[in-house]
């Protein structure tokens, strides 16, 4: 008998925060096909990307692992070839399973005798570094959406993509979902947007532009943004740099920078439309999953990029949908606290298949409607360690819990920890009210503490929670 069962698609982002997109009310941008299928399939509300930043979360997608469990750095790690990825764990379940775009795990970039960013692009990765990938359309990462190149399947010379990346590698993914197979297929599409230099189509920047200025929310503070990434000083003339630049030019390139990054989202989501059309044309039923790897903070609190355990950094969107609504029942939200280790059991899942030994939760089941709400008090989230002397974390470290109400989060080194911050999410969703010290939450505090230690025992983490004095 033939095998029936839908194809999956994963499109996953780069440093897109849950919050920009029109159903969650963002005002600067438009993504009705990414909205309409949140309310014709399932949301869910509180996915943390538990280590936010691009490596460890792929890490943790691919094999299941928490990056402490393997002292995944921020940036520059080679996952090694010994690793059960989720391309194996799908294709066990007789899934023909395809790899498109940004790989980012086996590059040495960024750190001390790395590559330089063309340099990584070109360069293979071998198949014993990406094994249970059918189909190979990938390169490591580029960051410049107008000189990617890509390699497919064993060929050692790239090819260049044509046009705008992501318009590209949505290409590749209509083109191998079109494709006839007797077989489902897995297809996981990884596109750089909208991760800096932003940078959109002219006309998809100046639709931005038409519908006024740039919104900010309630926390952002630009004045006092002090760390500028350096593709944010391309945008000055005159040898400026945004250091040096007066406030009302830092203001007047942080709104332009900002409306760049809708405009890339604003891409994604009309090439979702595109990539569902497509599917909806064809006999065997979809089930689509939208997510992201971390988000950016885009001036919250002061600060630009991610890797911080702020909403705007860790808060991703996750959204499922199918073209057939009896796979995926529509107009659900769940607000059940998730982390990245929930997504290699819930993919699998979805393939039929099981990961008993799985750290993270199998969402499978409520995804199809055959099961309730699993009943979590909260996950963990992590910076485990910076290999980068002069970065943000490379001397302290922390570690955190995230409920559905609130975030407690300790720092500190191998010498112990300290309270860092305590936020009532539900009171103060832009988190400006650190509850750290103030007598009235103590208790709370003090709670929170104590399941923060019994949630990194849990999850095998020796980081050295000292008790609250």
């Amino acid at each position: 008998m033939a095998d029936e069962r839908p194809d999956i698609v994963v499109v996953l982002t780069d440093q897109m925060r849950r919050d920009a997109l029109g159903f969650y009310g963002d005002p600067n941008l438009r993504t009705p096909t990414l909205d309409a299928m949140a309310h014709e399939g399932i949301a869910f509300d509180c996915l943390s990307s538990t280590f936010p930043a691009c490596v460890p979360f792929r890490f943790s997608l691919m094999t299941g692992q928490y990056a402490h469990t393997r002292m995944v750095p921020a940036l520059g790690y080679r996952l090694s070839p010994a690793e059960r990825t989720l391309g194996e764990a799908v294709r066990a379940c007789g899934y023909h399973t395809a790899y498109v775009g940004k790989w980012h795990l086996h590059s040495l970039y960024g750190t001390v005798g790395g590559q330089t960013l063309a340099q990584a692009n070109r360069t293979p990765i071998p198949p014993a570094s990406r094994r249970g990938w059918d189909d190979w359309r990938g390169f490591e990462l580029r960051n410049d959406y107008r000189d990617t190149w890509i390699f497919f399947d064993e060929e050692t010379e790239p090819r260049p993509l044509p046009g705008y990346q992501t318009d590209a590698l949505f290409d590749i993914a209509r083109h191998w979902l079109d494709t006839p197979r007797d077989r489902p297929g897995f297809l996981l599409l990884s596109v750089e947007a909208p991760h800096p230099p932003f940078s959109a189509p002219d006309e998809a920047i100046e639709a931005v532009r038409r519908r006024g200025p740039f919104r900010p929310a309630p926390n952002v503070d630009i004045d006092a943004i002090s760390a500028f990434p350096p593709e944010w000083d391309q945008m000055l003339a005159g040898g400026k740099t945004m250091a040096s630049a007066s406030g009302a030019e830092r203001r007047a390139i942080f709104a332009a920078n900002m409306q760049t990054y809708c405009a890339m989202i604003e891409v994604i989501d009309a090439q979702m439309a595109r990539l569902l059309a497509e599917a909806r044309e064809r006999s065997r039923p979809t089930v689509f999953v939208f997510l992201s790897d971390h988000g950016e903070l885009g001036g919250s609190h002061g600060m630009l990029g991610k890797a911080e355990p702020f909403e705007e950094s860790i808060g991703v969107p996750f959204i499922v949908h199918a073209t057939d609504p009896a796979l995926v029942p529509p107009g659900r939200r769940c607000g059940v606290p998730l982390c990245t280790e929930d997504l290699f059991p819930t993919l699998v899942g979805l393939a039929g298949g099981a990961e008993p030994d799985a750290p993270g939760l199998d969402l499978s089941g409520l995804i199809g409607g055959a099961a309730p709400e699993p009943d979590r008090e909260g996950v963990l989230i992590e910076f485990v360690a910076e290999v980068r002397p002069a970065r943000r974390y490379h001397d302290e470290t922390w570690r955190g819990i995230r409920t559905r109400q609130a975030k407690y989060v300790v720092i500190g080194n191998a010498s112990g920890t300290r309270p860092w911050m305590h936020f009532d999410l539900r009171a103060d969703p832009y988190e400006q009210a650190n509850l750290v010290g103030r007598p009235t939450r103590r208790a709370e505090m003090l709670e929170l503490h104590e399941r923060l230690t019994r949630l990194v025992a849990e999850t095998g983490d020796d980081f050295p929670i000292r008790p609250v004095a």
